[in-house]
């Protein structure tokens, strides 16, 4: 009897389990034609679209994602997209909604998402004054440019606004929103002017893209401006270096950049998943291009590591040679140009 009961309960187990997982892939399946017809319908390359759209379809019965788990998937799917649409911008977010029966939307996604930028002060890690009264920001994301973040934005600037050179770090900065580039770039723009134009397939739309005219805080104009970038400067911060050394404002410094350029719109998912795919192609006014796939060639380049220390270096020599008043002797600047030196 005891191995008839132990038999019959490993049957209703494991029936119980094949109904579940079965459901489970039902559902997986459903969300991966749902992912292939909005990157069919949206992906700015339309070609591409239609190709990678049916490719991810024929994955269902190659049962190519069917042992994944849920966070499995998102990241395992990221990747599939990236390699297989050729374009870094795709991504899978898994971000489960805790409230099943409710939908989720842009505005709820946005409100979640500035609390959390809230809590990492909306990007600014660090805001300081070094040596030589040269101004660092370290500058880790770009939030929805909403009220909070153009706030602390502008707390910035007014920082920063009486150094004698500035130093921005967008070393593993990885993109955000485009309003926030556009609110940055226009503290260091004395007038109004187009950046860029931008084409969107799916509704066949072009946007043009400017600064604004006139900021909250101090603007910092005609003096030098340094960029800090690696291989994990992503999109909008990409955007940001971009357009400062197209416009001969800033010298970029250190790896060459990830290769993002272009915009993204966010699909919800079966209530689990952020899908981001790129859904225009954006071009600079200067170069009538960007840097998609390429990434942005830096002035100065130098591994990353050593980026901070060469952009002092190069901001404390040509303090010395304009002859910039500034609160150490010329003296001491060089010798702290020299010991700069020798950490490199």
């Amino acid at each position: 009897m005891k191995i008839v009961f132990n038999l019959l309960l490993l049957s209703l187990v494991s029936s119980f389990y094949l109904k579940t997982n079965a459901q489970d892939l039902t559902e997986r399946n459903k969300q991966i034609i749902e992912i292939a017809d909005n990157i069919n319908e949206y992906y700015i390359f339309e070609d591409v679209a239609n190709q990678l759209s049916k490719k991810l379809k024929s994955e269902i019965e190659l049962k190519t994602f069917d042992n994944l788990t849920d966070k499995e998937f998102a990241k395992s799917l990221s990747n599939y997209l990236t390699k297989n649409g050729n374009d870094l911008h795709f991504n899978v977010l898994y971000r489960p909604n805790e409230e099943e029966e409710k939908v989720v939307n842009e505005k709820e996604m946005l409100k979640e998402y500035d609390a959390i930028n809230k809590q990492w002060n909306y990007g600014f890690e660090k805001v300081m004054r070094l040596d030589g009264n040269i101004g660092y920001i370290e500058y880790t994301g770009f939030p929805e440019g909403n009220k909070p973040a153009q706030q602390i934005l502008d707390a910035t600037m007014n920082f920063v606004s009486n150094t004698n050179a500035l130093i921005i770090d967008l070393r593993n900065n990885r993109g955000g929103d485009s309003k926030m580039v556009r609110l940055f770039l226009s503290y260091f723009f004395e007038n109004k002017i187009k950046l860029s134009e931008a084409y969107t397939r799916y509704n066949h739309k072009t946007t043009k893209a400017y600064t604004a005219k006139k900021v909250n805080g101090q603007k910092y104009i005609g003096k030098p401006v340094f960029i800090l970038v690696n291989n994990k400067t992503i999109s909008a911060a990409e955007a940001l270096a971009y357009d400062l050394q197209q416009n001969k404002i800033a010298k970029i410094i250190g790896d060459k950049t990830y290769g993002a350029a272009n915009p993204v719109k966010v699909f919800f998912i079966g209530n689990k998943y952020h899908l981001f795919i790129p859904v225009s192609i954006e071009k600079s006014s200067i170069t009538n291009t960007n840097w998609e796939h390429i990434g942005i060639d830096t002035d100065i380049k130098i591994s990353s590591e050593k980026a901070l220390i060469k952009a002092q270096i190069i901001a404390l020599e040509n303090l010395l040679k304009t002859n910039t008043k500034m609160e150490l002797t010329a003296d001491e600047i060089k010798a702290r140009i020299l010991k700069l030196e020798s950490q490199l």
